[in-house]
Parts: C-alpha cells; structure tokens; sequence
C-alpha cells in the first residue's frame, strides 16, 4: 500500500470518528457533524462576501509576512556582521518569540487601527523565526572561502550568489513556510479580537457569538486551505527564486 492511500485511510478513519462522536453527543451546537460542515461550507463559497474576506485578510497577513521577513532578513545581516548589532537584537527577538499574542493584540490595539492589526502581529510573530533561520544559514558559511575571495577581490554579488546563498536556500526556505503559518494562526487570532470589518476574524467571531458551529467549523478548514495554498505558493516561488540566482 503505498503512501497517499496510507493517508486517505488515515482521514477517513478521522472522519468516521468524527461523525461518530457527532452522534453521540447529539447537539448539532456542540459538535456538528461533517456533513453539515460541508453543507455549510458550500453555502459560504457561494456567497461573495466569502470571498471578499478572505482576500482582505490574506492580504494584511500576507503584508505583515513580508514585512517581517525582509526586517528579519536585515537584522540577520547585521547581527552577523557586528557583535554589537546581535547583542542589540537579542532582547527584541526573545520578547518577540515570547510575548502573548492575545497580551500583544490587546496592547497593539490602542495604537494601530484594527483593519492593520493583524498586519502588525503577523510582523511580530514572523520576523524572529526569518532571523534565526538566516542567521543560522549566515554562520554555517566557511571563513577560509570567503576570505580567499576577499585576498582575490570576488565582487559581492558573486560571493553572496555562489558562497552565502547555497547554504541560506535551505534555512530561509525551512523558515519562510513556518513563519507563514505563525502568521496565518496569530493573524487571524488578532482579528477575532480586533473584529475588523468584512474579515475572516469578524466572521468567526459573528459565528461564536450565535454558537454556529458548522459555519465555524467550515471557516476554520477556509483559512487552513489559504494556509496552505499560500505555504505551497510560497515554496514554489522561492525554490524558482534560488535556481534563477544560481544561474546567473
């Protein structure tokens, strides 16, 4: 048997369960069965106003991610180059790595509006998981090659391509998927707090409050998918990205 059918057997036995204890328990309010979560999940694919929330929360989460990634990026290159730079940085990456999200959001709200404060916790929560991971890559480089190409006077753009970026592929791309899924599950955690407007936050909080639970359950397997997808998306792209830069 080979893999795949492993797993279809392995969510199938899940979802056997699943519609087991549904029965058992038999209030749909508890725990709903997945047949009406996919019910429920259909009717919300057809509706537009879905589709619209989840573009608007794909997108702050997906801007914060960005942001993170390219100040995670920087820090790491500094930090790397000065002693001082890291022992400045340190303090911020572990209260990063450390702090609440629920704590943060609550502080975060009095200063930004609640449209960006998922933008600002995705920021938070991605950024030390790309420092680490680069600063992981920049300290595995060999000192003696690149100070033979320093002696031979290599151009930076060649010794960055064929010296530092060989061995920061496979931390930044390792870093890069787990930071996006941090930021997925505390971005969406900041918009059922801050309850912004026409976002995914705003309707899983709008099915808490009314104890929907199929339609809460199908939001959930909605941003597990985005989840996904964007994780899958962003794979392939920088997999692209790091073959046409070996090329050059």
């Amino acid at each position: 048997m080979n893999r795949r059918a492993i797993r279809l057997l392995a969510a199938l036995f899940w979802l056997a369960v699943w519609q087991l204890a549904a029965l058992l328990v038999g209030q749909e309010f508890l725990l709903a069965s997945p047949l009406k979560v996919l019910a429920s999940l259909l009717h919300l694919l057809a509706l537009p106003g879905t589709w619209l929330a989840a573009l608007r929360s794909s997108l702050r989460v997906l801007l914060g991610f960005m942001l993170g990634s390219l100040f995670g990026l920087l820090l790491a290159a500094g930090a790397h180059k000065s002693r001082w730079a890291r022992e400045l940085a340190a303090p911020l990456v572990a209260a990063a790595r450390a702090v609440p999200v629920a704590s943060f959001v609550i502080l975060a709200i009095i200063l930004v509006s609640s449209r960006w404060l998922s933008t600002l916790v995705s920021f938070v929560i991605g950024f030390p998981v790309i420092y680490l991971a680069a600063l992981e890559g920049l300290r595995g480089r060999d000192r003696q090659l690149l100070e033979m190409a320093g002696a031979f006077r290599v151009p930076f753009h060649r010794r960055l391509l064929y010296l530092s970026l060989p061995l920061l592929a496979p931390h930044l791309r390792a870093g890069a998927v787990t930071a996006l899924g941090l930021c997925w599950k505390s971005g969406v955690a900041a918009e059922v707090i801050g309850i912004p407007r026409g976002s995914i936050g705003e309707q899983l909080y709008m099915v808490k409050v009314n104890y929907y639970t199929a339609e809460l359950f199908a939001w959930t397997i909605i941003i597990v998918l985005l989840s996904l997808l964007s994780a899958f998306l962003l794979k392939r792209l920088m997999c692209a990205l790091f073959a046409r830069l070996e090329r050059l």
